[in-house]
């Protein structure tokens, strides 16, 4: 005998706006509404897709179809109703409590940082833009990204940056926006020094808004961490170019996603070896995944991890001898040899 589910509950402990931009869907607030482009269709003139929290209910006016949280679920995750609410409450495999044991409250893992107000995004906009005339302006930075293979026009279309330390908040001054909101999102230190100091930076952007920053380091003897992200929920980098695409290849870093990007392959970074649930879920949209993950331990432990998940989807990418797709970017004939890998590697079947 199956159990009645609570929806009113999972609607409330589950807000859709949350779940939306979990599965790359950015949203921005126009009236008392938010838009943002449809995930069931090819959004690519005015965004058609509206959430209204007042009564947690989605419609886009493109495909004349809305719905409620558990709907939204079902339909871009192609599951039934149960399902969608198992995915909702508890994940993966346990179902939802019953109505007289309603769930505990729990937050949904997003595909984007916490909801940004107009001085955050103003900030992070001023930050992205600052630092990319920074590295344009600076000549060893310049030199050493484009010595890593990554041309002039990838830099600027993927608005590529460099921090200098104790710059952007002279900056931000400059341009009346305040510094506590750059705080807030993690640009600066509470001691106005900027966060991602001496590394070059490389924004996430949804719908020409910088959502969130990671930067690294350039100098092999730098004792900091390779990567420094900015707090919050890190993204699949570089979601928007990609969602609309049939198959998608899948690195680890940024280098080898602005590699891939420079060469024309539809492409995102997990930033790292782990994916988290709302990366996995999001994945799920694309019909083929190539995976380019590093060729060291942790990317061949990362790798089995995502074949096991994205199953038929998932193609394993063999590198032949080279550490990651960034590698390949400063040798000589580096693009042709992974025209090659790229080539055996669609002709493969899937996992």
């Amino acid at each position: 005998m199956q159990t009645r589910i609570d929806t009113d509950a999972i609607k409330r402990d589950c807000p859709l706006e949350e779940v939306a931009t979990r599965y790359g869907v950015a949203l921005r607030p126009v009236g008392r509404a938010l838009v943002g482009r449809c995930p069931f269709h090819r959004d690519g003139g005015r965004p058609n897709l509206y959430v209204y929290p007042a009564s947690r209910t989605w419609y886009c006016y493109r495909c004349a179809i809305g719905g409620d949280v558990i709907g939204f679920v079902e339909r871009i995750e192609g599951v039934g109703f149960r399902e969608a609410v198992a995915r909702l409450v508890n994940g993966e495999t346990t179902l939802p409590r019953l109505a007289a044991q309603p769930p505990k409250r729990q937050r949904i893992r997003t595909a984007q940082p916490r909801t940004l107000g107009p001085a955050d995004r103003a900030c992070l906009a001023a930050a992205v833009e600052f630092y990319h005339n920074q590295l344009l302006g600076d000549p060893n930075v310049l030199a050493y990204v484009t010595g890593r293979g990554i041309d002039r026009a990838t830099i600027e279309r993927c608005r590529v940056g460099y921090a200098r330390d104790g710059a952007l908040a002279g900056y931000l001054r400059w341009r009346h926006l305040p510094a506590q909101a750059a705080v807030r999102v993690g640009l600066l230190r509470s001691d106005g020094r900027d966060f991602l100091a001496g590394r070059v930076v490389v924004p996430e952007i949804r719908s020409g808004q910088p959502i969130w920053l990671i930067g690294r380091t350039t100098d092999p003897a730098d004792d900091r961490p390779k990567y420094l992200g900015l707090p919050g929920p890190k993204p699949l980098l570089g979601w928007e170019a990609a969602a609309g695409e049939r198959a998608v290849w899948l690195t680890e870093g940024v280098f080898d996603w602005l590699t891939l990007r420079s060469w024309d392959y539809p492409a995102l970074a997990l930033v790292g070896t782990h994916a988290s649930s709302a990366a996995l879920h999001a994945l799920g949209r694309f019909e083929r995944i190539y995976l380019a993950l590093d060729d060291d331990a942790a990317g061949r432990r990362a790798t089995a991890e995502l074949v096991a998940f994205l199953g038929q989807r998932a193609v394993s990418v063999d590198l032949h001898g080279v550490t990651d797709v960034a590698e390949l970017a400063a040798r000589p004939g580096g693009r042709a040899l992974f025209a090659r890998v790229a080539q055996r590697a669609e002709l493969e079947p899937a996992a």
